[in-house]
């Protein structure tokens, strides 16, 4: 083929496009078969004896139409079959995306420099079509909700791998020219292959950004939310709560639960912090609530004071950075008691000890209503409440909890710590 000047170079490609998009209702081989070289005839054809390129291509050739027509004739194909405007324009587009690309690759084949970066670039091949899959999985992840989050450079679920690895597959095969696409499926994969190298641009550019981004706001959240220290694990579960029964099986409310060295007991690992303690939900008042502990003599909540009561939201307020759980004077109306597991358990004999430490024979635990005798160590010591029997007074709630002990609340305008 005699060399072009560049202006003539592309008026030769833009023909040819038109050309095969006036056979765009054939399949893709038969266009390539009757287009085959049809570039290199026209440059020839232009250059044969001098002949001067005055007039265009239309001038020399015809039409591109009528160019389509001459070799639908030439190979004894039917003429033109009327089709679908958008489609046929559609069609004619993509082919002369095509004829373009095949133009400048020609013009680069025709540089001296180009031959070595060809040849790198067909053996990084196979690098590109496992990234083709990659990016192919990451859209279609993108659809189906199986892998948490957009920013994974390998997915982290079993479905996850199971859809990366068809998509690297498939890619590769296709790559290989093993899996062929042949028709309209030809325009459609190669439509995909195209989608698919902009994705893998566009994740390759944002997804370090995207992690950056995620690795500082977990930083700052690690920050404003502490991790909690203390509760109390039952059966590998953290127990929300306490309830305290006496040697004769009767609830005890208000109980303060120290450990073996005297440490509170707490069950609320963000105790009195309004922003992090979690809440539980009160079905009969359609509403969250707080557990409470009780508070002391100068209204400062006890945490390890059981069973904790519950407190509506409404009727508690924090601080500006809600540390400080406070409850409003009038949240004692509206405290509810928690419902005891038991009404009444087996009574117990505790074990009683002497000056020395050794263990003595359990005193003997009076039956629920006896009288007990003067001097077993069961009367009430003057000035101290005696612990209601079982059945003594009905529960307002119906919770099974001893009527006579409400909870001690702070005082009106007292802070709670």
């Amino acid at each position: 083929m005699s060399v072009l000047d560049a202006g003539v170079g592309r008026d030769v490609a833009d023909y040819a496009a038109r050309v095969r998009a006036a056979l765009a209702d054939l399949g893709p081989d038969q266009v390539d078969d009757l287009t085959d070289g049809l570039e290199a005839n026209l440059a020839d054809a232009l250059a044969d004896d001098g002949r001067a390129h005055r007039g265009g291509l239309v001038e020399e050739f015809g039409t591109p139409g009528a160019y389509a027509a001459e070799l639908r004739t030439a190979a004894g194909l039917d003429p033109a079959r009327p089709g679908h405007p958008l489609r046929d324009a559609l069609a004619g587009r993509w082919r002369e995306a095509l004829a373009i690309d095949d133009a400048v690759l020609a013009a680069l084949r025709a540089k001296r420099g180009w031959a070595p970066v060809e040849d790198f670039l067909v053996a990084v091949r196979p690098a590109w079509w496992v990234l083709r899959g990659w990016a192919l999985a990451h859209l279609v992840l993108a659809v189906l909700p199986v892998e948490p989050g957009g920013g994974w450079w390998l997915p982290s679920t079993l479905a996850g791998w199971l859809v990366l690895g068809a998509a690297v597959v498939a890619s590769v095969q296709w790559g290989r020219g093993r899996w062929v696409a042949r028709g309209r499926w030809h325009a459609v994969v190669s439509c995909v292959s195209l989608l698919c190298a902009l994705a893998a641009v566009v994740l390759l550019l944002a997804m370090p950004a995207q992690q950056r981004a995620e690795a500082r706001y977990r930083e700052e959240v690690g920050v404003s939310v502490p991790e909690p220290t203390d509760g109390v694990v039952v059966d590998g579960e953290l127990a929300t709560n306490l309830f305290v029964y006496d040697a004769a099986g009767r609830p005890v409310e208000g109980a303060q639960v120290v450990d073996q060295d005297g440490r509170p007991v707490v069950t609320e690992p963000f105790a009195g912090q309004a922003g992090h303690q979690g809440t539980t939900w009160l079905h009969d008042l359609a509403e969250d609530a707080y557990r409470i502990g009780s508070a002391d003599v100068a209204g400062v909540l006890r945490w390890n004071t059981y069973p904790l009561w519950l407190a509506p939201a409404r009727v508690v307020e924090d601080d500006a950075y809600g540390e400080d759980l406070r409850l409003r004077d009038d949240a004692p109306d509206a405290l509810v008691a928690p419902r005891w597991p038991f009404t009444q358990v087996p009574s117990v004999a505790p074990w009683t000890g002497r000056a020395d430490g050794a263990a003595t024979v359990p005193a003997a635990t009076p039956a629920p209503g006896a009288t007990p005798a003067p001097g077993d160590g069961t009367t009430p010591v003057p000035g101290e409440a005696a612990t209601p029997a079982p059945g003594d007074a009905a529960v307002p709630d119906g919770t099974g909890a001893p009527a006579d002990a409400p909870p001690p609340v702070p005082a009106p305008g007292a802070s709670a710590g």
